[in-house]
């Protein structure tokens, strides 16, 4: 485990986090990885009975200890306040494996100073190896986050992913229920990474991504219930939902910045079916916002599915004023040819290509490209995952328009965002 780390309070669906970054690099060289996903439990009993800040402490220390027994081709990364993950290179025995588990819960337990009669910090561990069960990085995430949930479900301390026991999962969970209720009762929550105008420095809006807090679960990765509603035929209605909170934040903010716009991610088979463009007029009168305010983002292989049909809703929805982006542009297999006919407004610059272009000439290469091709067919661009000031002003020279990453602001609460707006003023 490497000692040198970052800490992400959330591991997101829209793009790669370091760890996923790593991956992905582990894949092109032929490595082999075991992916831990350490899940911290019981934490609201640990506040009831040592209070928030030294149950903080005890998990930033326990982040802490984990760096310290890193190995030097290993990654540990924080992507939650109670969650963390370990990459482990060349471990190929399960067995292992499953002890730098046990070595990771045991270093759990042994909380310096700790009191004989304080809890102990517990922890489950979900394992998915790469690429064994899978060459995707953003995959392989989602296997660990399952085998942790199946972990938890079945009181295994520590879990490794097998696909005959994901499904099961769901059904004995009863997940499909539990995002019903989740929608219905408000568990679910809208956090908002805030988008800059790399030239002037100027916050332009936001991408809206989608929380989950299951009241007995805990947190539910956006890689866990987005496939999750995916696939029990929920995503419609978790995408509207998405939309008609995008557009409560863009109403509250009125008056406050009525030129920010926010970003709501559209899955592919949404962008097939006409009930979104009534969808989205609800939304935007109900709430009054322009709907010049709001941005769809719907990736590069969603276009070229059903082109016909795809291009006659983008087409309505961008007669309505609605701005059309093309996600993790650069990705996808399909001919530069639609660019000159697919209504959009701009392009989005996948992160695995921004997070690689200071050491990767072939990645600064096509982030170099793309923004000239954005230029040529008079869309704007947007450059996704800036985790440094080095490669913001990269993308400055390059004359690319905004930029989000965690460099500029990770996605943060509603409450947190107003903050952030007003403070930008």
């Amino acid at each position: 485990m490497s000692a040198t780390s970052i800490s992400l309070p959330f591991l997101q669906r829209d793009g790669l986090s370091l760890a996923g970054r790593r991956i992905a690099l582990a894949v092109r060289d032929r490595k082999e990885i075991a992916v831990m996903i350490v899940h911290a439990h019981d934490v609201e009993q640990l506040c009831a009975s040592l209070g928030h800040e030294r149950t903080g402490d005890i998990l930033d220390g326990f982040f802490s200890r984990l760096q310290g027994i890193a190995r030097e081709n290993d990654l540990v990364e924080r992507i939650g306040d109670r969650k963390f993950v370990v990459l482990l290179n060349g471990l190929r025995n399960r067995g292992h494996i499953n002890l730098a588990a046990k070595k990771i819960q045991r270093l759990a337990k042994e909380t310096p100073g700790r009191h004989e009669d304080e809890p102990e910090l517990s922890t489950t561990v979900g394992i998915a190896l790469c690429p064994l069960q899978s060459s995707d990085a953003s995959e392989v995430m989602r296997f660990a986050e399952i085998a942790t949930l199946n972990g938890r479900h079945s009181n295994q301390s520590v879990c490794f992913f097998e696909s005959d026991t994901a499904n099961q999962m769901i059904v004995d969970w009863g997940m499909e229920r539990r995002l019903q209720t989740a929608m219905e009762a408000g568990n679910l929550e809208l956090h908002y990474q805030p988008k800059t105008n790399i030239q002037s420095g100027a916050i332009a809006g936001a991408e809206a991504l989608m929380r989950w807090h299951e009241p007995e679960i805990g947190p539910i990765s956006p890689e866990v219930f987005i496939d999750l509603a995916e696939s029990t035929g929920q995503i419609a209605e978790l995408t509207y939902f998405a939309i008609q909170n995008a557009c409560h934040q863009l109403s509250d903010l009125r008056g406050t910045r009525d030129d920010l716009n926010i970003a709501v991610n559209v899955t592919p088979s949404l962008i097939r079916d006409r009930e979104i463009i009534d969808a989205v007029k609800s939304a935007t009168s109900i709430w009054g916002v322009d709907p010049r305010t709001l941005t769809l983002e719907v990736t590069e292989n969603a276009l070229m599915l059903d082109r016909e049909a795809t291009h006659d809703i983008l087409t309505e929805l961008r007669e309505q004023g609605i701005r059309i982006s093309i996600d993790d542009f650069g990705t996808g297999y399909s001919s530069l040819g639609y660019l000159k006919d697919i209504p959009a407004d701009e392009l989005k610059i996948d992160r695995s290509f921004v997070m690689g272009m200071l050491d990767s000439p072939d990645d600064f290469k096509i982030v170099k490209h793309t923004i000239e091709i954005a230029r040529s067919f008079n869309l704007g661009v947007v450059a996704e995952g800036i985790e440094s000031e080095a490669m913001l002003e990269e993308l400055r020279k390059l004359g690319c328009d905004y930029g989000q990453g965690y460099f500029i602001c990770k996605p943060i609460p509603p409450t947190e965002f107003h903050e952030f707006i007003k403070q930008a003023k």
